[in-house]
């Protein structure tokens, strides 16, 4: 069944990380936060998020002591010690549940734009796997050299050298690629309906703001319109057509919250024919114009 965007579905601006201001000892810089959440750490995150939330951008989370129950497009993961797994842009995330009082977990929040500035195909080069199966199992040794590698990111990030912070978290994914890698080799092979709806997620987040239409998506699948419009409906239970016009909605939204751009020239950066084509998709989804939508922000 479809899921419906819901009243308490929000938009989280990754782009500037606001929320992080309010987690003791933590800080963020820019489009980029480290976080080591532990204690009373998780339950203030867990207060000030979402119960449901679509994801704006990449969080690759490791879990390092504990278990808990994290939602992923409408899917339930038990997660526990030497678990890791990714949200993408456009995932359905919906608040961890049942979380031991003894969680230890890392978190590394980057924006699209942070990871297009550091490589502009490497997220899709990575993640392919991650669009379909989010959490993997991690070595013991993979964990503890991913949590060094948190440990002096905390330590960049914190020193604000841009260039010291993307060859760390560039260095980090290389290394997460080849235990995503081995993790793939050890789950179950995707099925064809898999593979085709995670290649269909990865074409739409890198070219949304250009490419509207569905059947430009199938053509570049070599499938029928219909063929990936049923696949995408089985395999995510929404819509194809619904999920382009999320991630369009949602490149939109962070547009209008964290730039001055004008509001035509956000039209012209998302490939609508002209200002008006953009307000009338714009309220249609929700329910007030670009300008209203800022001035609430």
């Amino acid at each position: 069944m479809e899921t419906q965007k819901q009243e308490n579905d929000i938009l989280l601006d990754f782009s500037g990380f606001e929320w992080v201001s309010f987690i003791p000892g933590e800080t963020s810089v820019d489009d980029i936060c480290v976080m080591h959440v532990k204690g009373e750490k998780s339950a203030i995150i867990n207060r000030i998020i979402p119960e449901q939330y679509f994801s704006p951008s990449y969080c690759f989370q490791i879990v390092n002591k504990g278990f808990g129950k994290i939602y992923i497009n409408n899917e339930e993961y038990d997660i526990k010690a030497n678990d890791g797994f990714l949200l993408a842009p456009e995932f359905l995330v919906k608040r961890p549940s049942d979380l031991d009082r003894n969680i230890d977990m890392y978190i590394l929040a980057t924006s699209r734009k942070f990871m297009k500035e550091m490589n502009p195909q490497f997220p899709l080069s990575l993640i392919s796997h991650t669009y379909i199966h989010p959490v993997w199992h991690m070595n013991a040794q993979a964990v503890q050299c991913s949590i060094h590698y948190f440990e002096l990111l905390r330590e960049v990030v914190a020193s604000q050298n841009r260039t010291a912070t993307m060859f760390l978290v560039y260095s980090l994914f290389h290394f997460l690629a080849g235990d995503i890698a081995n993790a793939k080799m050890r789950a179950p092979s995707m099925s064809r309906n898999e593979d085709i709806t995670g290649r269909f997620m990865h074409l739409v987040d890198a070219h949304c703001e250009q490419q509207h239409s569905l059947d430009w998506y199938a053509g570049q699948l070599c499938l029928s319109t219909r063929y990936v419009a049923n696949t995408v409906k089985e395999t995510l239970g929404t819509t194809a057509s619904s999920f382009i016009e999320r991630a369009l909605m949602q490149r939109a939204k962070t547009l209008l919250v964290s730039t001055p751009m004008p509001i035509q020239q956000i039209a012209d950066q998302l490939g609508f024919q002209n200002q008006s084509h953009f307000g009338t998709f714009f309220k249609r989804h929700e329910g007030i114009s670009p300008a209203a939508f800022r001035k609430q922000q």
